[in-house]
């Protein structure tokens, strides 16, 4: 999320919450879809153990941070391959985001949390 001071409020909201549900719902290898700069991979790290980095081939983003290029539609991962899923600020973005929910299941196992 942006830290723009405007937003700062918001900002320390959101992140308090995203801290609260990670050291509860996040375990093992972490898919972050439309991960961008990777804004909360400080925030995430002593949840998981891998962070794994999704984003488009025209993000706009630098794309350091990226791990595999995808889109939430398709994303480049095996069944069941992550014990959890993050996805921030991409589904309002979406055509059809019930398609991309369910290709988060998908790579998700079973058990597994999304945020």
């Amino acid at each position: 999320m942006a830290k723009e001071i405007k937003n700062l409020m918001i900002n320390r909201i959101h992140d308090r919450q995203l801290k609260r549900f990670a050291s509860k719902y996040l375990t093992g290898c972490l898919i972050d879809i439309g991960c961008g700069t990777k804004p909360y991979k400080d925030l995430l790290t002593p949840y998981i153990t891998e962070h794994i980095g999704i984003d488009h081939k025209d993000t706009l983003h630098d794309t350091s941070n990226i791990d595999r290029l995808g889109t939430a539609y398709e994303l480049p991962a095996e069944d069941n391959e992550f014990d959890c899923v993050l996805c921030t600020a991409v589904l309002e973005h979406l055509e059809e985001p019930e398609l991309a929910l369910k290709e988060c299941y998908r790579v998700l196992k079973r058990g597994g949390s999304h945020i």
